[in-house]
């Protein structure tokens, strides 16, 4: 996925969680990266593989990937530039995949990181403290979130540049610098925040009023 990953445990003795949580997070970037020729989804693209002979795994994603297009009005598109690119919904779908292997293992307090999104869970009385980051002053941090059982999705130009593009006009978003995105699921988090951030303040606020359970803050330009 071409991002640093990072997992805390909290009394983790063992390091066969961790083992395969990121033998998982491997084996999905092997499959569904768009960085390796030999992936199912570079295959796909390139059309060397019908959409019919595809694994399960990959048709299931494609799904995914039309349903939130079909719910957030086309802001959210794995086709923007008219390729299939299904990063921005692969990220909180791996990070979920490595969330559910380390509750498999019997952890159910636990923290992944992934190039701006977060899984925070706890059953006990753990807290996780999340910093938002200043788009314009990469020390400072805007806000702090303190946290459970919560993600956090962060979508912004700041740190890749302007690789964020509105479908509607075919151009990089460009009226907010970040959007957080908090709620109980990681993969719509990431969606809602891509989403949003193409959207724009406006858009992005009337979306956010009719999701129950997720919060938005934004930065705007």
């Amino acid at each position: 996925m071409g991002l640093p990953i990072s997992i805390d445990i909290p009394n983790c003795d063992t390091a066969q969680p961790f083992n395969w949580a990121f033998a998982r997070l491997r084996q999905i970037d092997k499959k569904f990266s768009t960085y390796k020729p030999d992936s199912e989804v570079s295959r796909y693209i390139k059309d060397e593989v019908s959409e019919n002979g595809l694994s399960p795994e990959l048709k299931k994603i494609i799904r995914a990937c039309r349903r939130a297009e079909k719910l957030t009005d086309g802001y959210f598109s794995a086709w923007a530039d008219g390729n299939f690119d299904p990063n921005g919904y692969i990220k909180g779908w791996a990070i979920a995949e490595a969330g559910e292997i380390i509750e498999k293992a019997g952890f159910k307090t636990y923290c992944i990181g992934a190039g701006g999104d977060i899984l925070a869970r706890s059953d006990s009385d753990r807290v996780w403290n999340i910093g938002i980051q200043d788009p314009k002053d990469k020390a400072k941090i805007l806000n702090k979130l303190s946290i459970s059982n919560r993600a956090v999705c962060t979508s912004g130009n700041y740190e890749r540049g302007a690789h964020i593009i509105n479908p509607k006009t075919q151009k990089p978003a460009a009226e907010l610098l970040s959007v957080t995105i908090t709620g109980p699921d990681i993969i719509w988090a990431d969606v809602l925040a891509t989403a949003v951030f193409a959207m724009g303040a406006e858009k992005g606020t009337k979306l956010m009023k009719s999701q129950p359970g997720y919060e938005l803050y934004a930065v705007v330009a």
